[in-house]
Order: structure tokens, then sequence, then C-alpha cells
């Protein structure tokens, strides 16, 4: 396959709905993207699953010599639009001559972006300015500029509309022409103008932030540690190669479902051979399980932690039992404390480890400004890597509204000094979103 650039503008704001379609669909087919300067920070999220590469505006003209030899198809990402980098120039001309030249695709304008995300409709064509703490004018069609409405951009983000009386701080907008009334979706959000940091990453993550923003708020994911693999496969093959043995497995997380069922295919085991009910410690996990073609047997009524799954297991007998405990480096033994008490025969099986990931210093410096309006934490391990990671933070991490997914991650919060905000009554993503909202909504 020949190979072919495009060539991606990534618009007013690294958020990616606010990507067009086409860069989107650019994204999901190939096989490199090169990242120019700041046209993506690393600490946002990243949907697609071609990896980024960052590159300085003087190496990009190589880096595409070198992946356009390979036959590969790439995307260049460039800070607003491609018409605005000093060098595009140069490198559209270099793509035509080699005959590789995909299509350019230009970033939104960010005038258009804010009226659009606001509810704004505006006659075309129209020419317009817009700067931070500046006034923002906008002039319709052929006509003289003279305002007939005025709307005052608030602190907290919502637009009102009235006469001419305003801070100088105040962004406003004055329409010239006769437009019906603006909808201002976004501005009556619950959630509009606030600003989330989630420590959690993956597909769950996504979800969320897309949630998030829909509501209004901005969010930056940053995962405060990742999951790599175990030590060594070889315990974890031999325990699988006689997995016939067990009389249970226990799933307390997502990741040891995935890394549980991956390993099985990995060794080409036939699922049959897998005689054991199957518990797992709540909905989420029990989902993931049921993708695989398996039912659990066993789960917690209310609370999903090890507790509430040691007392599911209060009525079953377990004196002699085999039991199987799939899990990380980091699992608390509480669980496999009490299976033991009960008689039974436990074999925990690492197949992966959680590890620390320290924040980006562009994460690090929303913190030390107070830019942030509240932070999601979703594990106790979380919790840990964050304040032995980063420190000189805690006594700021004090003062940020703290939304914990439950009982074991509050008492870590407290441990540490930093007081819980909110904590939902089930352990989701979805239910610390609802208390996100009922919180702002009440302040």
């Amino acid at each position: 396959m020949a190979s072919r650039i495009y060539f991606i503008g990534t618009g007013p704001s690294t958020r990616v709905e606010w990507l067009t379609k086409e860069a989107w669909d650019i994204l999901e087919r190939v096989q490199h993207a090169l990242i120019v300067e700041n046209a993506w920070p690393p600490y946002l999220l990243w949907p697609w699953a071609v990896e980024k590469e960052y590159v300085a505006a003087s190496d990009v003209l190589a880096r595409m010599k070198f992946w356009a030899a390979q036959e590969d198809q790439i995307a260049v990402l460039v800070a607003q639009s491609p018409a605005h980098h000093v060098q595009m120039a140069t490198w559209v001309q270099w793509a035509q001559e080699q005959r590789v030249m995909g299509t350019i695709v230009p970033g939104l304008w960010n005038m258009t972006v804010m009226l659009d995300m606001n509810g704004f409709c505006v006659a075309s064509p129209f020419e317009a300015e817009y700067q931070d703490a500046v006034r923002l004018r906008l002039r319709g069609g052929e006509h003289p500029f003279v305002p007939r409405e005025t709307w005052t951009f608030g602190p907290r983000g919502h637009w009102t509309h009235g006469g001419d009386m305003m801070e100088e701080s105040s962004p406003v907008l004055k329409i010239s022409t006769d437009l019906p009334q603006p909808h201002l979706w976004l501005s009556n959000q619950p959630l509009y103008g606030r600003t989330f940091l989630l420590l959690h990453g993956g597909a769950t993550a996504r979800k969320a932030s897309s949630r998030l923003q829909e509501l209004g708020a901005n969010v930056y994911v940053a995962p405060v540690s990742q999951i790599v693999d175990p030590p060594s496969w070889t315990i974890v093959d031999q325990t699988l190669s006689h997995i016939e043995r067990y009389d249970w497995v226990i799933f307390t997380s997502q990741e040891a479902v995935t890394r549980f069922f991956q390993s099985l295919k990995r060794l080409n085991m036939d699922i049959r051979r897998l005689r054991a009910h199957i518990a797992v410690v709540g909905p989420q996990t029990e989902a993931l399980v049921k993708d695989y073609g398996l039912y659990p047997v066993l789960m917690p009524e209310n609370e999903y932690s090890q507790e509430g799954l040691a007392r599911a297991f209060s009525p079953y007998s377990l004196l002699g039992a085999n039991i199987l405990l799939p899990q990380g480096n980091l699992n608390r033994t509480y669980l496999q404390d009490y299976l033991a008490q009960q008689g039974a025969l436990v074999s925990p099986l690492q197949c992966y480890q959680n590890v620390a990931v320290p924040l980006s210093p562009s994460v690090v410096e929303l913190l030390e400004r107070h830019k942030i309006d509240a932070i999601f934490y979703t594990a106790s391990s979380s919790v840990d890597h964050l304040v032995n990671q980063h420190p000189h933070l805690q006594d700021i991490l004090r003062k940020i509204p703290a939304i914990s997914i439950g009982r074991l991650t509050s008492r870590t919060l407290t441990h540490y000094g930093i007081p819980v905000t909110r904590e939902p009554i089930r352990s989701s993503l979805d239910a610390m979103i609802d208390e996100v909202i009922d919180y702002f909504m009440k302040e």
C-alpha cells in the first residue's frame, strides 16, 4: 500500500470532540501520528489506537521521509489549522513531489467554536475578533457594524443578555444581525466552566470524560499509575495449565479479568477446561466476564469491595475448596485471609503490576495555580501514587474537593489529611459524576 500523508489542524482546543469527523476518521486508520510541538499535549486524552510521536517542526520533514519510505499512512498534527504553520508549505510541496500527498484537514476557528458551543447562530459571511479579557466583536455580512444585542460572558462561564454595562475583563459578544435568541445549551449545563482532574485511564475514563464534557466541563485525564506485565509469565502459565483443578476463580478488578482470559488465549487453552464457579467484586467486573461468554454466580449485593465479597461468601462451605485469585501486585489481602480462615486453599496469581507514573508538568502547574475544581480519586493506590510522587502538592490537594469512589479510597484520603467531599453509594465513575453534579448545583 502506497504511503499517504495527511495534515490535520487540532483546532482551538485539544478536546477530541472539537476535531472534525474527517480528522477523526484519518486518525482511526493511519499507522503513525506526528505531533508537531504543542499540537496535542501529552497529558490529554488520546483515544486512537495509533501511536503518537512528538517532533519539533525542524524534524517533521525527516520523519515524513522515514515513514513514507516504509509505505505507511501518516498523520501530521499541527496546532490550530495547517495554514497557520510557517513550514506547512514546505511539507506539502515535498509530499506532492513524492506523490504521497493525502489531504489537508483545517482546524476549527477559535471564534466559530466558541459561538457553536454556546448556542449562537451567526449569519455568514462575517468577521470576528476574540482574545481573552477583551471584547469579542462580530460583524455580519456587508452591513456596517451596528450592535443590536449585547451578551456578556461572566466569570463562571455564563452568558447574560443586557446593555453595555460590564467589567472590562468580561468578553462581550455584540450581534449586528436579526437572529433568533441563542439556545446557550452548553452554558446552561450544570458543570459548565468547571475543570476536573481524573486520576484514571482506559476506556472507562474516556467514557466518563465524554460525559463530563457533555455536561460542560473541561477534563484532564491523568492516570497516576500504569498497568504492566508481571515480572514473569512462567508462574501464570504453569497455574493456568492446571485450571481444571480450581473450584472458584475470583476477580476483584477488571484488569484481572482481561489479563486472565488473554492468558488463556495466549496458551491456546480451551475455555471449557474452566469448570470453576466465578465470583466478581462488582457490576463492571461482572459485565466484562460476561463478554467472554461466562456468567458469575456470586457478587456482593451493594458494597463492591473485598469486604463485601467476603460477606457474600459467608453462606458457602469453603473447607478444602481450591480458589484461584488473579490479581495485581498491590492487591489487599483481606479477602485472601478471610478465605483461608474458612479452610479454603487460596492461590493468589499475580498477572499484572500497577506501577506509579508522575503527573505531567502541565497538570502539576494547573494544581499549583488552583485551576482544578475537583479531583476524581478512583482507587486507594491512586491516592498513594499521587501523594508519594508529588509530596509538595499535599497541602494543595487538601483544598481541592475530593470525589472518592468508595470507602477504602476515602480511608486513604483521610490518612493523608485530604477531606472527602463526596463518596457515592455505588462505586462507579457514573455515580461519582452524579455526586459532582449535586455538589456544584448546591454550591
